[in-house]
C-alpha cells in the first residue's frame, strides 16, 4: 500500500520524517548526560508526539482518500491527535506496569518451584514481553480508528471486533516490527557518519510506515 500511494505518502509525511530525523540525529550527538531519567522521560514524551503525527497521517492515506490526505502537507495538531497520543501514551504505560508485575509474578513463581538460580531473568523478560503482544494485537485497532474518527474507539469494541484473530493480529504488531528492526539494525554501525544516520533514519520511517498501513488494513478488513 505504501508503494502504490508512494506519492501520496512521500508529500503527507515529509514533515513529520523531517522532524523525526532531525530529532533521531540531535538526540544522538547532543543528547543530555545531567538527570538521566527526567532526560528519558522528556525523550519519550518527544518521540509520541512526533509518532503520533506520522502515525495518524499513515492511517488516514491508507484508509481515506490518500491525495485528499496529501493536500494538506502541513501536519496539524487538532483534538484527533490528542487522542491518539493519549491511546499511545496510555498503552505505554500500561505494557511498562503489566511488565514489570508479570516479571516479578513469574520470577517469584519460578523461584519457589526450581531455585531463583535456574531461572535466567533475561529469558523471562522476553517471554513476558512476547505475552504482552496478545493483548496489544487485540487492541491495535483503536490507532486506526482514533485516526479515522469513523468509531468512537473502546477496548470493549476493539476486543470484540478482534476476536477470532488474536493470534494474527500478534504477527502484525510483533513479528513484523520484530524483522523490520533486524533490517533496521544490519545496516546500522556504532561509529555512523551523520550522513549515515540520516539514511538510517529514512529507512526505520519506511518500515514504520509499512507496520503502520499493515494495522490499518487488518483494522478495514475487521470492520468490513
Amino acid at each position: 500500500m505504501p508503494w502504490w500511494r508512494r506519492r501520496a505518502f512521500a508529500v503527507a509525511l515529509c514533515v513529520p520524517v523531517l522532524l523525526g530525523i532531525a530529532y533521531s540525529v540531535l538526540w544522538e550527538y547532543y543528547r543530555p548526560t545531567a538527570f538521566p531519567m527526567l532526560t528519558w522521560l522528556v525523550s519519550c514524551g518527544l518521540y509520541g508526539l512526533l509518532f503520533t503525527l506520522f502515525a495518524v497521517r499513515c492511517h488516514r492515506l491508507v484508509l481515506l482518500d490518500a491525495q485528499a490526505v496529501a493536500r494538506e502537507w502541513r501536519p496539524r495538531w487538532t483534538w484527533r491527535e490528542t487522542r491518539f497520543f493519549m491511546w499511545v501514551a496510555g498503552f505505554w504505560l500500561f505494557g511498562i506496569v503489566a511488565l514489570v508485575v508479570m516479571l516479578m509474578v513469574v520470577v517469584n513463581a519460578w523461584g519457589m518451584i526450581a531455585g531463583h538460580e535456574s531461572l535466567e531473568v533475561e529469558w523471562a523478560e522476553k517471554a513476558v514481553r512476547i505475552a504482552l503482544l496478545y493483548p496489544l494485537g487485540r487492541l491495535c485497532v483503536m490507532f486506526p480508528a482514533t485516526a479515522v474518527e469513523q468509531h468512537p474507539p473502546q477496548l470493549g469494541w476493539a476486543w470484540q471486533l478482534t476476536r477470532g484473530n488474536g493470534w494474527r493480529l500478534m504477527i502484525v504488531v510483533g513479528a513484523l516490527p520484530w524483522l523490520f528492526a533486524q533490517l533496521t539494525g544490519a545496516v546500522y554501525r556504532s561509529e555512523a557518519t551523520t550522513f549515515e544516520w540520516l539514511l538510517v533514519g529514512l529507512l526505520g520511517f519506511v518500515l514504520l510506515a509499512v507496520e503502520i498501513a499493515a494495522v490499518s488494513l487488518c483494522y478495514r478488513e475487521l470492520k468490513s
